[in-house]
């Protein structure tokens, strides 16, 4: 039986990582494709989704293909010392399988300065492919005895898709990351000016509070707090396409409200947030509604009595 493995920390797993398993397994003629999803990443500080998460974001990116299967046995490990590779592969690999350990151009480059390389390099056939940015720059190739995988340079990268790029993730992927409240944090950013990404960050905080005494879902609570104003800084004219086509009713409405439409347009869209409380709290959050739900209250108190206002709120 021919294996591939595939470690990382998959945070989160993106189309790129899904295309190197489909050539892994064409071109290395492989029965099973791993992903073995790292609980200490050895070269990363750290991880901003948990292990739970990490692991359902790789079975729904992986659900179409029946070679690709999920290996947790870093994840499942029981101390938490750093995943070094050879450890793994000491407890994984039997007589009976051949193995091919895959990794990207990145590592590849810097695979002479991981723990017992060379041991690595004789338990298991080393596979490497391209990573746009990262050729290669040294002879591991040689030294190692690596297999070329035959690939287009892969450019997709899970830093990317936190700035921002949603569309290097699954779309149920991105589903199960806007409604988790994953990264959300992160991707809003290059949205909106500084000022206003400190004060949805501040908001997300005191919604979240607010819940708490309210016996709410402190998640929901953080998603619509987070993405709010994920609108405010919208080309106008963009904008108006929106309102005109899905918010009519509302379009004689003042510019600086429509952010509270085209946001909730945005989160459901773009961002594929599926909760209708939370896109009907964003939706009610500048000027509320006679049928506001209580964590459209929560989510319209946090915004407006925000402390970073620039003005004394303590007592409201």
């Amino acid at each position: 039986m021919r294996i591939g493995l595939f470690g990382g920390s998959f945070d989160p797993i993106h189309i790129g990582h899904i295309d190197i398993a489909n050539q892994s397994i064409k071109q290395l003629n492989l029965d099973q494709f791993q992903f073995i999803p790292t609980k200490h990443n050895p070269w990363k500080s750290n991880v901003d989704a948990n292990a739970y998460n990490r692991v359902e974001m790789i079975k729904i990116a992986t659900r179409h293909y029946d070679k690709m299967v999920i290996n947790t046995i870093e994840i499942d490990s029981t101390n938490n010392d750093k995943n070094y590779t050879y450890l793994t592969l000491n407890k994984l690999i039997s007589k009976e399988k051949e193995y091919f350990y895959i990794m990207g151009s990145d590592q590849y480059n810097s695979f002479d300065q991981w723990k017992e390389a060379k041991w690595i390099s004789e338990h298991v056939h080393l596979v490497v492919f391209e990573r746009g940015g990262y050729p290669l720059l040294n002879d591991n190739k040689s030294k190692y005895h690596f297999i070329l995988l035959d690939n287009m340079p892969i450019t997709a990268s899970s830093t990317e898709i936190k700035q921002g790029n949603l569309k290097l993730l699954d779309k149920d992927v991105l589903s199960y990351i806007s409604n988790h409240g994953l990264y959300l944090n992160q991707m809003i950013k290059s949205r909106m000016k500084e000022k206003r990404y400190q004060h949805s960050l501040s908001v997300a905080n005191l919604c979240v509070e607010f819940a708490k005494y309210n016996h709410i879902d402190t998640n929901k609570a953080y998603i619509a707090g987070i993405m709010h104003d994920v609108a405010k800084e919208m080309d106008v004219e963009k904008s108006k396409w929106i309102m005109e086509n899905f918010y009519p009713d509302h379009l004689n409405s003042s510019l600086p409200v429509w952010h509270q439409w085209t946001g909730a347009y945005i989160c459901k869209n773009e961002f594929l947030i599926n909760d209708s409380e939370i896109l009907k709290a964003i939706e009610d959050h500048t000027t509320a509604s006679v049928d506001i739900s209580k964590l459209g209250m929560c989510l319209y108190c946090a915004d407006k009595l925000d402390p970073l206002r620039g003005y004394d709120v303590s007592e409201q």
